[in-house]
């Protein structure tokens, strides 16, 4: 997925409400997302499958984190929040560049690859 078909996805749902400073506009850029385009799909599927919980689209951070996604928000029922631990986890397994299959990976710090962006940030990293 594209960073200009996510900012199409976030543009159709309104963007999401800032939970740092609810004063801004909506977030309908996916520069917010710290994160390759890879799991773009990932988190798109989340925030939908969020927002049919009753989410209120407030969100404070959307990032990587030792390999995985790591998703931030400020209050949710608890099944809000398992459905986010769910996803979490799923990114362990889905290749942060390409969105291919991928597995946790450790190149200078843990990220999630497939075979060949792991090809690729190993010969980065030797250089």
């Amino acid at each position: 997925m594209t960073k200009e078909e996510m900012n199409g996805f976030l543009e159709s749902i309104g963007g999401l409400e800032n939970g740092f400073y609810t004063d801004r506009d909506p977030i309908k850029d996916s520069g917010f997302f710290e994160c390759g385009n890879g799991w773009f799909p990932l988190i798109k599927d989340l925030i939908t499958d969020l927002i049919e919980l009753g989410w209120d689209k407030q969100t404070c951070q959307v990032k990587e984190k030792f390999g995985a996604l790591r998703f931030y928000i400020n209050t949710g029922s608890d099944e809000i929040f398992k459905k986010i631990h769910s996803y979490e986890n799923k990114s362990y397994e889905i290749c942060e560049t390409c969105g291919e299959k991928g597995e946790l990976r450790l190149v200078g710090w843990y990220k999630t690859l497939c075979n060949k962006h792991h090809e690729e940030h190993k010969s980065n990293i030797q250089k």
